[in-house]
């Protein structure tokens, strides 16, 4: 059984945009920016409240 989640296209194309967004903040380099770490963190915290 595989599972399917339903979202607006609207929501979809925010999706989109976003992962765009984060990709190219990797490959500029954000990963060597001094507050990734804190990043992170807010990050992970944020999973664990889910």
């Amino acid at each position: 059984m595989s599972d399917t989640v339903t979202i607006s296209r609207e929501e979809y194309e925010e999706l989109k945009a976003a992962q765009s967004w984060l990709d190219a903040l990797e490959s500029a380099g954000v990963d060597n920016w001094e507050g990734i770490d804190f990043a992170r963190e807010l990050y992970n915290e944020e999973q664990d409240d889910e």
